[in-house]
């Protein structure tokens, strides 16, 4: 296989079947290594986010050794939009000679995107537990020519509910949390508009009309949001847990040392009814089984009290075999998991990726300390 054989081209639905084949084999490793299964039609996922996107593959006369995709976002900075690329699921085949060629494609690809989509800036997230990743694109040995450099834009945690202790407090009896009500349309709207403005990397639907937004998504729904109220009726806080199934399927092939010793605490823990145990990974039961969980959107609480009524029931309201996950920032201390919960965390980087002789906006770099609007950075 010579390079001159290699080529990168926008995939089309026609490659659906094949991307899934590929994109499944990859896996992606971490504290859990796991592999991500998707509907037969692989843009499925992207459409049900609601957000443009472009798929590329990297392939050798009709092979897949690659592939790479990018969400067009418009996001609200103070008083601002910036067209965003987010990168996202990129996979790349365990050939030296893929992985080498991707580096020298990648770079005209983000100028091409940049140039086409008229972008003011490139995003990724990182799983800061992925050591390859890590190593080949945020700490090489050797830093290429040609490279795009990526910058550290904001450090966030994905952290997983379990279950909770027993000597947890009980959470205040004068929270009322239940699910949504038609009455509560305009409240809930105002409360999340009045709650946006203290974030940046807010989608441009979403800060200009929460209705619409919410309308349109084949993602979320008004009932099946989670309102709490104090004593007086007020809205205080609200959340939409959404099943994992519903974008993809997370398939967990092996636990670290450190997971492996997690799952087998929440075994005794399910047994005790204060917690819920992991899937068996491939490794172990030869059988590819997916994680399940809900995906905690619209997590807004106006103190600590809120958010862990908020959690109970929502804990509470899923499945016997689910956990809950929310991303916070590291920064943002009122996010962190309630005392007496049985949670993990997962560390993360948010990156903003530049091409060679571009310097980094000020918006995406750390000195720009307002709170990010995490749902759909994180998948």
């Amino acid at each position: 296989m010579s390079e001159t054989e290699l080529s990168l081209r926008e995939a089309t639905t026609q490659d659906s079947h094949s991307l899934n084949t590929f994109f499944t084999s990859i896996p992606t490793f971490g504290s859990i290594t796991f592999k991500i299964s998707r509907e037969e039609q692989f843009f499925s996922f992207y459409q049900r986010l609601g957000i443009p996107y472009k798929t590329y593959i990297l392939q050798d006369q009709g092979e897949i050794l690659g592939t790479a995709s990018f969400l067009i976002r418009e996001l609200r900075f103070n008083d601002h939009i910036l067209k965003i690329a987010q990168a996202c699921d990129l996979r790349i085949a365990q050939n030296r000679k893929a992985i080498l060629s991707w580096s020298k494609f990648f770079q005209p690809l983000l100028e091409e995107i940049r140039s086409k989509e008229n972008c003011d800036a490139f995003l990724t997230s990182i799983n800061h537990t992925e050591t390859q990743t890590m190593n080949a694109f945020i700490r090489p040995k050797t830093r290429r020519s040609g490279q795009p450099t990526y910058s550290l834009s904001r450090k966030y945690n994905l952290v997983s509910i379990h279950g909770r202790y027993p000597w947890q407090t009980k959470p205040n009896p004068n929270i009322l949390v239940r699910p949504y009500n038609t009455s509560d349309k305009t409240n809930l709207i105002a409360y999340i508009q009045q709650q946006l403005t203290n974030y940046c990397f807010v989608p441009k639907e979403l800060s200009e009309n929460v209705a619409d937004y919410i309308h349109h998504s084949l993602l979320y729904s008004w009932s099946q949001f989670l309102i709490a109220f104090d004593k007086g009726g007020k809205i205080v806080g609200c959340v939409q847990p959404i099943s994992s199934s519903l974008l993809q399927d997370y398939l967990p092939q092996d636990y670290d040392p450190r997971a492996h010793n997690f799952r087998q605490f929440l075994k005794f823990a399910q047994l005790l009814h204060w917690g819920r145990k992991l899937t068996r990974p491939f490794s172990r039961s030869q059988k590819q089984e997916a994680l399940h969980f809900r995906m905690l959107h619209f997590f807004l609480f106006d103190h600590a009290e809120v958010q862990k009524a908020l959690l109970q029931v929502a804990y509470k309201t899923s499945k016997q075999n689910e956990f809950l996950v929310y991303a916070f920032e590291k920064s943002d201390f009122s996010k962190r998991p309630p005392k007496g919960s049985i949670f993990a965390e997962t560390p993360y980087g948010l990156y903003n990726i530049e091409t060679t002789d571009r310097d980094i906006l000020f918006d995406l770099s750390m000195n720009n300390t307002q709170p990010a609007w995490l749902d759909l950075i994180w998948f």
